[in-house]
């Protein structure tokens, strides 16, 4: 007896050893937490050489950022102060109002330190300055200034006043109030994008969650994909395609809906926005190409902001605005289930490919009565991009040749948009 109950208390012992040692593994992961905040910073004015080789660099100085209280402002140095604070992520954003020259690159410099020279572009540009960020927040009295990495002139660029920030990806030790860019808040292209979501959509009712909105599907079933389209008062109205493809036939009709760009440009739109240049001129001007083309898309919530826009190309031309990741939108750990590998993928809302719609659509024009009419094959969604979709619990090949993969996130479906099969990648965010 006395044996069994030594080997007993062994046993439980071990266990409780063994629970000990996972506790205090994952403490520090579950004690740290991730913020994000837009640091605004101090610096406009002209960058460049003159005509005798004479070059003026742009200093910057840190500014405020939105803290995570009503009204609240906290600098850098109580940014830095923050117990536990590391930083994961730094992406830089400025406006150029006026560029002089072709090709014109920048660097970032701090101190002995460089970054790699960047070509800029009039209009915004976006850096992934990440590792002369955290140089600089190691030493924050070395001087930070944008400079030409190029030695001709006269070039230069004359950089907005108030237009440069950085967002700043950190964690924390300290248990923080979530900051604005931690969760979705109220925001206009949010209301009009969200709106052309089916009814019950997850992403919708997460939305009314966090941002305490009333916001309502538009369509019952989310408004359809329908190449060319890109006006309300057209929505499924039946017409005969203007363009043939391998799925758009002369012989059917096809419910009114969006295209892509039709999606965005109604998005602007309604926020007052100026459209944004066409798909092309997006890829062809190539702003932020190498922030996001050469990083592994996980990091793209460290550069993005919702609303930002991502054109690609894929065979065809689309475009897709970022709405933030599933953990800005509310779920957790303990909440995401089967998606939890998509947790803090970015999230993309856009008028595409989605073989749902075609399901439900096709009911509802068997249920309208609607002849030689053929469903969608997609419409307005929510895409959480990643390298492949081959790797989604969830797969089908459409009887059109489209292969999907999907997670399911409260028992709705969270389709993987794929970059594998993109050839060019480029950012676009409204002045």
């Amino acid at each position: 007896m006395t044996e069994r109950r030594n080997r007993l208390t062994g046993r439980w012992t071990g266990a409780g050893i063994l629970l000990m040692l996972l506790l205090l593994l994952c403490a520090p992961a579950g004690a740290e937490e991730r913020h994000s905040v837009l640091l605004e910073m101090r610096g406009g004015g002209f960058a460049g050489t003159d005509e005798r080789g004479y070059r003026t660099d742009l200093p910057m100085a840190a500014g405020t950022a939105r803290g995570p209280g009503d009204g609240e402002r906290m600098d850098l140095e109580a940014l830095l102060g923050l117990e536990g604070f590391r930083l994961e992520g730094a992406a830089l954003r400025f406006t150029a109002e006026k560029v002089n020259g072709d090709e014109l690159k920048y660097t970032l410099v701090c101190g002995k330190h460089k970054a790699p020279g960047q070509r800029v572009l009039p209009g915004r540009n976006l850096w992934d300055v990440t590792d002369i960020i955290s140089d600089w927040l190691m030493n924050p009295e070395e001087a930070l200034y944008l400079s030409p990495a190029y030695i001709h002139g006269p070039w230069g660029m004359q950089v907005k006043e108030g237009s440069v920030s950085l967002l700043l990806t950190f964690t924390s030790a300290e248990k923080l109030k979530p900051f604005p860019l931690d969760r979705v808040r109220y925001n206009e292209m949010f209301e009009a994008g969200l709106a052309m979501l089916e009814e019950g959509n997850p992403f919708l009712a997460r939305y009314d969650d966090t941002a305490d909105s009333l916001l309502q599907a538009s369509l019952p079933l989310g408004v359809p994909y329908y190449y060319a389209g890109g006006t309300e008062d057209k929505f499924l109205r039946r017409f005969y395609p203007s363009t043939t493809t391998h799925y758009y036939l002369d012989t059917h009709m096809y419910l009114c809906g969006l295209d892509c760009v039709g999606f965005t440009h109604l998005v602007y739109e309604k926020c007052g926005i100026p459209r944004h240049p066409s798909i092309s001129t997006i890829l062809f001007r190539g702003i932020g190409h190498d922030a996001l083309a050469n990083n592994d898309p996980a990091r793209w919530p460290m550069m993005l902001l919702p609303g930002d826009l991502v054109g690609v190309e894929h065979g065809t031309f689309h475009i897709l605005m970022y709405l933030g990741t599933m953990r800005t939108f509310g779920w957790t750990e303990h909440t995401a289930g089967e998606a939890l590998p998509m947790l803090d993928a970015p999230l993309f809302i856009h008028c595409g490919g989605d073989p749902f719609y075609h399901e439900r659509y096709r009911q509802y024009i068997q249920d309208m009565g609607y002849k030689n009419t053929w469903p969608p094959d997609g419409g307005v969604t929510v895409s959480a991009a990643q390298v492949t979709n081959r790797e989604a619990p969830h797969q089908t090949d459409t009887s059109w040749g489209k292969h999907f993969g999907w997670y399911t996130v409260d028992g709705h479906p969270l389709l993987v948009f794929p970059l594998d099969d993109c050839t060019d990648i480029a950012w676009y965010s409204p002045e």
